[in-house]
């Protein structure tokens, strides 16, 4: 059976519960894995207005003594660390100090940190450069900065995820670097090629197919075994809510072309962990109620998993 995961923001982050009782939670609810969200950490509102605070400040003997009750919280419930979510926007148009701790310091700590806690995957925004300057230059600058991570994600045996991401232009959402299949096509290979070894992958993140209008089905089939990791969420095609999947519609086959979507892992042989990037449902719902929000989203997990693994 597929393994299914959670994201931690909005859990082990929660200012109601304490981390054991965090990780209990997850635990009760029937998850096998964790997405570690770095996030939480230096937030992406922040950066986007310059603000930075001092958390990836701290050595990585800190850094690894504060994660350590994280490693001992999973390993007393028997849950794995499937994913990792490194701080982002890596870069801001015009912040030209706050890109360069960014590229230098935060994400090269994030991978030890993946290192650390036995993380296999990490997902890093690419830069989302190709409405304020060109896509050319995206692609260049993309490149550069990915490169020199294969060093240290060989170091600390991570494959770097990117993922599939809009941007907003105009008053609307619209496509973003990643977002056509055939680019990340191309990033992923080249990297590799780079590497010398299979040191990239693919995040594939369903609420973004969803508000540019991607077919699911097709996206999986052109990134075939790319795909590492998911972030399965649902939206009203107008903003990136993360809510529970099947909650946009009035009937059976409305909303997110979820069956398509699962055709797709089943066809490619996706034989990774179901992940679940649903945290503003763990906000929107009242705490006592929570557990079974939680209960609801992995019994989901595992209705798609049957869906699957059934049929192969």
């Amino acid at each position: 059976m597929l393994k299914i995961g959670v994201q931690s923001k909005g859990i082990l982050d929660s200012e109601l519960l304490d981390l054991e009782t965090g990780f209990e939670r997850i635990k009760k609810a029937g998850f096998d894995c964790i997405d570690l969200n770095l996030d939480v950490f230096l937030k992406n509102s922040e950066l986007y207005q310059g603000e930075m605070n001092r958390f990836f400040e701290q050595s990585m003997e800190e850094l690894r003594q504060y994660f350590t009750s994280y490693q001992e919280g999973a390993e007393q419930y028997s849950l794995s660390w499937s994913q990792m979510h490194a701080p982002y926007p890596v870069w801001v148009l015009g912040r030209e100090e706050q890109n360069r701790i960014m590229i230098e310091t935060v994400t090269p700590k994030c991978l030890a940190i993946a290192g650390f806690l036995g993380i296999p995957y990490v997902v890093i925004h690419p830069f989302k450069m190709q409405y304020r300057q060109t896509c050319r230059e995206e692609r260049r600058q993309n490149l550069t900065f990915f490169k020199n991570l294969i060093q240290p994600a060989r170091e600390h045996n991570v494959t770097i995820c990117l993922e599939n991401l809009y941007e907003s232009v105009g008053g609307r959402l619209v496509e973003g670097v990643c977002s056509a299949p055939e680019e990340a096509v191309r990033y992923i290979d080249s990297l590799n090629e780079e590497a010398g070894e299979e040191r990239f992958g693919f995040c594939l993140d369903t609420g973004h197919l969803n508000l540019v209008k991607r077919p699911p089905y097709e996206t999986v089939l052109r990134l075939g075994r790319r795909i590492k990791i998911l972030h399965l969420h649902e939206n009203d095609g107008i903003e990136d809510l993360h809510q529970i999947p099947y909650t946009f519609g009035r009937k059976a086959g409305d909303g997110f072309d979820w069956e398509g979507m699962l055709a797709g892992l089943r066809e490619t042989g996706y034989d990774g962990v179901l992940n679940f990037e649903t945290f503003p449902s763990m906000n929107s719902f009242p705490e006592s109620v929570k557990e079974e929000v939680l209960r609801t989203i992995a019994g989901i997990g595992r209705y798609f998993a049957s869906r699957i693994e059934d049929a192969r």
